[in-house]
């Protein structure tokens, strides 16, 4: 029979040199045999340890097999399939033979001498030649959300079928159980981080706005790089069980820096306790109440990210800095005038904290009040403005017992069990089970995370201990710096010249794209219009669509705003052009029509939006 392997290794090399080498450099270590099926078409066997063999395609016709294994795995309503275990690649083939072009496959399998047979034995040439596929062999489950991080808008908006190749993952149930896992998990956090974006980009981009001035002035975190080496940190989060430790803290006050995230903040000060590093991350305007004090602590410092409020930036005048945020507009500006520094992968202000110690270079890293779970029904701290607001609230027929209970109920829909650190049951939510896996891919063997929180939900990676036990071991004989010597030293930002110009561009961009709107909406939406030729309509909208797109980096900035319109015209035109939606080319233009009608109204109120914003900028810049 034909050997594939040569041309099949060359369209692979185009896609990945790298995973090509790897391939062709694969050696045959007898595991796998081929054999010929009733059919004449190879079939795969394998050889398990003392000689004995298993069938892992049908001894018969494995062409058929892989027909009836798609059909019964095939999904009109997904648009990704990840396929498990790749065998001789039938299946991948005839998966291939039914998708769109928008449809999206992603393979992964864990022998590279099993691909290398695979790619002998058939023509994946198609497959190959289609970007829209992607193989992953012999991967390290730790690098899947690295793997998938440029599909994470589809993936989280679309979903995604798994396709098992049963007999082959059966042998391999370790490595594909780990596979599977970190698969769903990435999903979960990708589904996080879009609702989050879904639901506040529009405040994400007024905050930013609002803090122009700021992000501009503020020094970024690349000055806080390994500032602290090997000096002790205690970071401190707002849940339950930092009322039973928190006077441990004061104690051990001069031999530790303390970071806090923004709702631990209240609770430190109530105890007395002034940190080093405040951390906000939050763009609600409710955050704000973390810093409803009477005054900020002459020595802390606020470590911010360009989203949140104006009114809690602007609380610390000069002793506050800066981190790069993955926000468009936030990016836009900073790639403009100066970046600040990003702190890698963050979940939560949790993590943030956790990254700043590490990026300061702290050792050990001591977590207390990071239970990710409820205690009975709370979730905060006494003193955080959680637990305040509870209080206040007090009533004769609202005890505070009652109060909590409401809220706790609120969570419903994601709560979930999880074990603690005392291996009893406790509640938790679908999205403090993502921080924790966060948690678990951050802490590396390189660093000593510590979690005496001395409650709350097991993380993988940290060594648990009490407080009292980690201060005596570790925070004994320190010399601490004093913060606000060391900082004075971090580098103010450059006056970037060329910004004023890049905001002028700019806007000379998003006045072309509202003029565009206007003569489009002119034409074909005026209200006195009596008919109107949607089809036209649909194909001016098209090569709109296409004009636009070509600037990369002004659609970011325009999808970035009202992300949800982006993501409901996805929608809509992944139903449209669904195979399975059979309609007349009149219903689907109509369909088009209706459509482009309202993402083009939306889209010229972010055009004005954005306008407004920029000129702002350009107004304080001048």
């Amino acid at each position: 029979m034909r050997d594939f392997l040569k041309d099949n290794l060359a369209l692979l090399n185009y896609k990945s040199p790298e995973l090509c080498s790897l391939i062709k450099d694969a050696t045959n270590d007898n595991q796998y045999n081929i054999a010929t099926s009733k059919s004449g078409i190879p079939t795969l066997v394998r050889v398990l340890p003392g000689g004995t063999k298993r069938a892992l395609h049908s001894k018969y016709d494995p062409l058929h097999e892989a027909a009836e294994f798609v059909d019964a795995n095939y999904s009109n309503e997904k648009s990704n399939y990840i396929l498990i275990g790749l065998g001789l690649g039938y299946h991948l083939n005839d998966l291939h033979k039914r998708i769109s072009s928008q449809e999206r496959i992603i393979v992964f399998e864990k022998s590279a001498a099993l691909t290398r047979l695979a790619l002998s034995q058939n023509d994946f040439s198609d497959v190959l030649s289609n970007p829209r596929v992607s193989f992953h062999i012999d991967v390290d489950p730790d690098k899947i959300e690295q793997i998938l991080y440029e599909d994470r808008t589809n993936l989280a908006i679309h979903g995604y079928t798994t396709i098992n190749l049963k007999p082959l993952v059966e042998l391999e149930k370790d490595y594909y159980k780990l596979i599977h896992i970190e698969i769903e998990q990435v999903h979960q956090k990708f589904k996080q981080d879009i609702n989050t974006q879904a639901a506040y980009s529009q405040k994400f981009y007024k905050n930013i706005f609002d803090n122009g001035q700021a992000i501009i002035e503020s020094p970024g975190i690349l000055g806080l790089k390994n500032i602290f080496t090997n000096i002790p940190v205690i970071v401190v989060a707002a849940g339950p069980s930092l009322d039973k430790n928190i006077g441990l803290i004061k104690s051990a006050r001069n031999r530790i820096l303390v970071i806090a995230v923004a709702t631990a903040l209240k609770p430190l000060l109530r105890n007395g306790i002034e940190p080093d590093f405040v951390i906000a991350i939050d763009p609600n305007e409710e955050s704000i109440q973390s810093f409803n004090i009477e005054i900020i602590p002459e020595n802390s410092w606020l470590i911010y990210d360009p989203c949140i409020p104006p009114a809690v930036s602007s609380l610390f005048n000069s002793k506050k800095i800066i981190m790069d945020s993955k926000i468009e507009l936030a990016k836009w500006i900073t790639d403009h005038s100066e970046k600040k520094g990003i702190l890698e992968n963050v979940s939560s202000v949790a993590h943030s904290a956790f990254h700043l110690a590490r990026h300061m270079g702290c050792e050990p890293i001591i977590l207390v009040g990071q239970d990710l779970s409820f205690e009975g029904y709370r979730m905060h701290c006494t003193d955080s403005f959680y637990n305040q607001a509870n209080q206040d609230d007090i009533g004769t027929d609202r005890t505070l017992d009652t109060l909590e209970y409401s809220k706790y109920r609120g969570y419903t829909p994601a709560i979930t069990s999880a074990l603690d650190i005392f291996d009893h049951n406790s509640k938790t939510t679908k999205a403090m089970q993502t921080y924790k896996y966060q948690f678990k891919k951050e802490i590396n063997a390189n660093n000593t995370t510590l979690n005496a929180t001395e409650g709350g939900v097991n993380i993988p990676g940290a060594t648990n201990i009490s407080l009292r036990e980690a201060l005596n071991k570790y925070c004994q004989e320190n010399e601490i710096p004093i913060v606000s010597d060391y900082l004075k030293k971090i580098k103010q930002p450059r006056k970037n010249k060329f910004l004023l110009d890049s905001i002028r561009k700019q806007l000379e961009k998003f006045n072309k794209i509202e003029h565009a709107i206007k003569k489009i909406s002119d034409k074909y939406l005026i209200e006195s219009k009596k008919s109107i030729d949607t089809r036209q309509f649909v194909l001016e909208m098209e090569s709109f669509y296409a004009d636009l797109l070509r600037d990369e980096i002004t659609t970011a900035l325009i999808q970035g705003y009202d992300f949800i319109a982006f993501v409901e015209w996805n929608q809509k035109t992944k139903k449209l052009n669904n195979p399975a939606n059979k309609q007349s080319a009149n219903d689907s233009a109509h369909k088009k029509f209706l459509r482009d009608r309202v993402f083009i109204t939306r889209l010229s109120k972010t055009i004005d939006f954005l306008r407004n914003g920029f000129r702002s900028l350009e107004k304080g810049l001048s």
